[in-house]
């Protein structure tokens, strides 16, 4: 899908990372705070996360299945 510009809402350095590999696309970062959290996340944490099965978050069903349509919706775009 194609638009005339497109709205970030991810962690400073990772819009960075995505405006660099789309130049010709105007994107629209709201980002002027630098979360200290996301700093520590390394592939090794995330990796041993997964592995572990550590971290789990419950959620309520309504959450989850409104969750589930806007990913549905995102993948299907690609």
């Amino acid at each position: 899908v194609t638009a005339p510009q497109y709205l970030l809402l991810t962690e400073c350095p990772r819009g960075d990372n995505i405006a660099a590999d789309n130049p010709n696309r105007q994107m629209l970062r709201l980002c002027s705070v630098r979360c200290p959290h996301m700093n520590l996340i390394t592939l090794e944490s995330t990796l041993s996360a997964l592995e572990n099965n550590r971290f789990q978050i419950n959620l309520p069903d309504d959450i989850i299945s409104r969750a589930r349509a806007s990913l549905d919706r995102m993948l299907e775009i690609g």
